[in-house]
């Protein structure tokens, strides 16, 4: 019986890819996952060779903007993977992209208000509600009409 378990459990490591749900339905599953998995190194899931860390460029459709990235490509495969942190930056990105090209789902139309000296916007209650008064922000022009504005705790 337990080299029936053990089997079973080798051939579920092995064939993880194309797993499908009734292939596991009536037993228990306990994962634990390393809170440093994503991280790196990686091991790749096609030779289980570890993988070497490169510099990778992904080319945003529409051509203006390459972003580079730390991948983790197979030395047997050439397969690439990003760890989870630059899988994050990635998604990101692909956030930002969309809204400088306004089609961000989710967005707020504010005045803008000039004082004599300086623009200003208002932000709105609805996103500021849990805010301290110690915020401070980075103001990064992407063009002369787009901004990246990040908001944060004022360096104590």
């Amino acid at each position: 019986m337990a080299n029936g378990f053990i089997q079973r459990e080798e051939k579920i490591k092995m064939d993880y890819e194309e797993l499908k749900l009734e292939d596991i339905e009536d037993e228990d599953i306990k994962l634990e996952i390393d809170k440093d998995a994503f991280k790196g190194p990686l091991t790749c899931s096609k030779c289980n060779k570890n993988m070497v860390k490169v510099i990778t460029d992904f080319d945003i459709p529409g051509g203006e903007i390459t972003l580079h990235l730390e991948a983790y490509r197979c030395p047997k495969c050439d397969r690439e993977y990003l760890s989870g942190d630059q899988a994050e930056k990635f998604d990101n990105m692909l956030i930002l992209i969309d809204a400088i090209r306004h089609r961000s789902k989710f967005k707020f139309e504010r005045a803008a208000n000039y004082d004599g000296k300086n623009w200003f916007i208002r932000f709105p209650n609805d996103i500021t509600k849990n805010w301290d008064k110690n915020k401070v922000t980075d103001i990064i022009p992407i063009t002369n009409e787009d901004f990246f504005i990040h908001v944060k705790n004022k360096k104590e």
